[in-house]
Parts: structure tokens; C-alpha cells; sequence
């Protein structure tokens, strides 16, 4: 079956028309009088639309590779899954930025089994093939038997993704060679991740990632992280236990009364809003303390005379507004279809890989701002382990309740999910809507977005002979 006969076809009226007993043909139904937003809840478990995704999206939207500071050396690399391809991403000899399908052009084996290091070659382990960090065969080992002009025309050169790009030290790839460029992708997210690199001194080449890196599996869909990376909705009923921890320790400091009104006051501080390409982002407010320049009494007042200079930075940068909005509002940004930036205590990435419609792992890593006090960079690593790890505060709430979603949509009948809440009817276009930090605009950008890729409308592609 080709990707163009998968694809679901459009309905010419509100309601969703039915085939059989399966799935209807639209699977995200939008019905704007009735302020209804509703996905069917075969996207989430379906093997056929996981099939379709694979192909309309994960082969042709910009996934996230690595940053810049993991590879600084000549001959560093890391290997990853992309996509549910094997890829090298490293830095050749010339300090070139490359990334490489990790498999032999012999037979296929791959010619990296590490996950990270510093090579001058990489070597297939089955026969011996060697190729340099440019990618070039550079030995077949025993040449006896293969002409003399073997890979003259470098057919066997490793092969590389078609295009590989970054955004401020963000690097990205696309299988797809007549992708549009990834700063045209990323449309408002920009701003966001912006946002993200204006809070360091020296802006984007003050920030690293730590080393090391969580890795895990969930047993459900790898869309329901998405969501719940920025829903804001979930945080007071879910997270009930990490609240009771932030007002354990803030009690008798001057921020217990803030802590106590995080409840009560979370829907009026922060915004959810789409940025435009199936992107969007949560901005809100949680009295978690934030290392950039919001200091916290429990902290200590070792660290507070750095923490109030790097407020005053900012102020003297951006102005209070901005300053504010850098210092003191937790920014969580998610990039269509599969990228997650939490930025609360620290800057923490996630990046979703599903491996089947009801199953995903998630690589994460924790990022850091070069020059800071050792103290402040403790501070982001203790929120990295223990609220974002998989068994810290909030990831182990959150991974239970991803599998009871999985769990539940498996057996009950319910055919549709519903994602209405705060939808502006008014909006042109759903995808740069905005609401409360506890609405569901966000996930009704992407899945706006999800659904016009699915029905091939978008292909995030230049047009023929650009």
C-alpha cells in the first residue's frame, strides 16, 4: 500500500462518516459551533496509522540530532536512533559537523556499537571495512579480489541523511531532500528556544548538556508525551506529591505562601499557545525556583548574591518584561512531531522515539549554563534526576498515567478523545491559537498540524525547482 492510498480521505461535512465497524475516515474532528476539538482514539493505537506516520512524518519532518557541545572535539560522536534510523553524529577531522547512517555499505553491519567517544576511524566489525570520520572507505581490509577503482564514484561511502542543519547549536535532520529549511520548520518555536538561550551570559555558546543521559521505555503511545509535556491541566491532580514537597520545603521561608497558592493561582499566571507548524508551548508559573534568577530561601544564601546578578543582567539586556518572562516562568516547548524542551529548574531535552503504536523509549538530557557556580549547575542536575528521571517526582506520575491512557483505550468501547478545552472557535487557524496554561490549545495545534501531514495537505516540502 503507498502512502497516498493510506491516506485518510476528507469528509465534506461536520461529523466524521464511518467504514464499518473501523475507524472513520477523519480522524481528528473538529466541529467549531459545538466548540469541539476530538481525536480518535485509533491515532493512539492503530498499526496502520502507525505505519502511515512513519512514512508522512517521521521520513520527512526535521528530527532532532544532538547539540553541539556533546561532539566539541574532532572525532567525537555519539550514535542514536532517529526516526527508527541508526545515525552517527559527530565532528570529522576538518571540525565539520556531520551525521552518517550507522551501517556498513558491505553487508550492513553497524560500524559503531558504542554510544559515545572519540575515533579517527569507525570499523565493521564483521569484515573489517573502515571508513574515517568523513565518512570515506578508507580499507576494505583484504583488497585482494576487488578492482583497483572499487568506490572510485564513493558509492561506498557512508551515506548521510539529506539534510542536516542547526538553530543556535540545535542540530537537526531530514530524510527528505526537498524539505524545506529547518529555520522555515520551526516557524515561532524560535522565539521559544531563544528564550531558552538568552537566560545564559553568553547566550548559545554559553549552554552545554551535562554528560550522561536517562533512557527509558513507556508502554504507550509516543503522542501522549507530546501532550502531556506541556499540559498544563494535569500538574495540580497529578503531581499532588511533588506540591506537597514544595511547600514541605518552603514552610516557615518567605516563599511558603507562594507555594500554598500554586493551585489556586495557576490558571492566571503563564499561557499555552501554538507557535505556528504543529509547535507549541507552556508557559507557567510553579514556585519550584529557577537557578537562571529566581532564587529560593531554602537555597541558601551562598548562591542568592549570583542569582539576584544574573537578574539584574537580564533586566539591563531585555527589560523587566522579558526579564521576567526568562527568570521566572517555566517555558516547556514541544517541536512537531517528536522533540520536548522542558525548561522549569533546569533545561532538560526529550527526545520521543516510537518503536510501535503502543510503545516508545525517551532519551533525555540535561543542559547547563557554562561559568555558573558549581552550586546552581547541582541545582539543575537534582531537578533533571529527581523530578524529569524516570523515577523522580514527575516522570514516574507522568509514565503511569501514559500507560493507563494505553491501557484504557485498548478495552473500552469510548471511540474519541476529547481535547476541547479552551478551543478559540474564532481562530483562523488552530495551530497559533492561545489560552489558559490549564487549556488544551497546544495539543490542538499539533494535532491540527498531525492531522493536515496525515491527509497529505502539508508535506513540509519546497515547491518543484526550488
Amino acid at each position: 500500500m503507498t502512502s497516498q492510498q493510506a491516506m485518510p480521505l476528507e469528509l465534506r461535512r461536520d461529523e466524521p462518516r464511518a467504514r464499518g465497524d473501523g475507524p472513520p475516515e477523519r480522524l481528528v474532528d473538529v466541529d467549531r459551533q459545538r466548540a469541539r476539538f476530538r481525536v480518535h482514539r485509533s491515532a493512539y493505537k492503530s498499526r496502520e496509522v502507525f505505519e502511515q506516520e512513519k512514512q508522512l512524518i517521521f521520513d520527512k519532518c526535521w528530527l532532532y540530532v544532538g547539540h553541539r557541545t556533546e561532539i566539541p572535539k574532532a572525532g567525537d560522536f555519539v550514535t542514536r536512533r532517529i526516526g527508527g534510523r541508526d545515525i552517527i553524529f559527530a565532528r570529522n577531522r576538518k571540525e565539520e559537523v556531520v551525521a552518517y547512517f550507522n551501517a556498513c555499505t558491505h553487508r550492513g553491519a553497524a560500524v559503531c556499537r558504542e554510544t559515545h567517544g572519540n575515533a579517527r576511524v569507525f570499523t565493521c566489525p564483521y569484515h573489517g571495512w573502515t571508513f574515517d570520520t568523513a565518512g570515506k572507505l578508507v580499507s576494505t581490509f583484504m583488497s585482494e579480489g576487488y578492482r583497483k577503482d572499487l568506490n572510485e564514484d564513493r558509492r561506498l561511502d557512508l551515506p548521510r541523511p539529506a539534510l542536516l542543519e542547526h538553530y543556535r547549536g540545535f542540530y537537526f535532520l531530514n530524510y527528505n531532500p526537498r524539505a524545506i529549511s529547518l529555520a522555515d520548520y520551526l516557524a515561532g518555536a524560535k522565539d521559544v528556544i531563544d528564550s531558552y538561550c538568552d537566560q545564559a551570559a553568553d547566550g548559545d555558546q554559553g549552554l552545554y548538556v551535562v554528560g550522561g543521559e536517562h533512557a527509558y521505555s513507556i508502554r504507550a503511545n509516543y503522542k501522549y508525551l507530546a501532550e502531556n509535556s506541556y499540559d498544563g491541566y494535569h500538574v495540580v491532580p497529578t503531581h499532588t506529591s511533588y506540591i506537597e514537597y514544595l511547600a514541605a520545603r518552603a514552610k516557615g521561608t518567605a516563599d511558603e505562601a507562594v507555594v500554598a497558592g500554586t493551585a489556586a493561582g495557576f490558571r492566571g499566571r503563564g499561557s499555552a499557545r501554538g507557535v505556528g507548524h504543529g509547535h507549541a508551548m507552556l508557559a507557567s508559573f510553579v514556585p519550584s525556583g529557577r537557578p537562571v534568577a529566581h532564587w529560593l530561601e531554602v537555597w541558601g544564601p551562598k548562591v542568592k548574591r549570583e542569582i539576584d546578578a544574573n537578574y539584574a543582567r537580564l533586566v539591563s539586556n531585555y527589560g523587566q518584561e522579558r526579564a521576567d518572562y526568562l527568570a521566572k516562568m517555566q517555558k516547556n516547548l514541544v517541536i512537531f512531531p517528536n522533540l520536548v524542551f522542558n525548561d522549569n529548574v533546569g533545561l532538560t531535552l526529550r527526545v520521543i522515539e516510537p518503536t510501535s503504536a503502543g510503545t516508545m523509549t525517551v532519551r533525555a538530557w540535561g543542559m547547563a549554563h557554562k561559568g555558573e557556580a558549581p552550586e546552581l549547575t547541582a541545582i539543575r542536575i537534582d531537578n533533571f534526576s529527581n523530578f524529569l528521571g524516570p523515577a523522580g517526582f514527575g516522570s514516574a506520575d507522568d509514565i503511569e498515567m501514559l500507560e493507563l491512557c494505553q491501557q484504557g483505550i485498548e478495552h473500552a468501547p469510548t471511540e474519541w478523545t476529547e481535547l476541547s478545552k479552551g478551543m478559540d472557535v474564532n481562530a483562523p487557524d488552530l495551530r497559533v491559537q492561545e489560552g489558559a496554561p490549564d487549556d488544551e490549545c497546544q495539543m490542538q495545534a499539533y494535532w491540527t498540524q498531525w492531522d493536515r501531514v496525515m491527509r497529505g495537505i502539508d508535506g513540509f516540502e519546497r515547491p518543484e525547482g526550488k
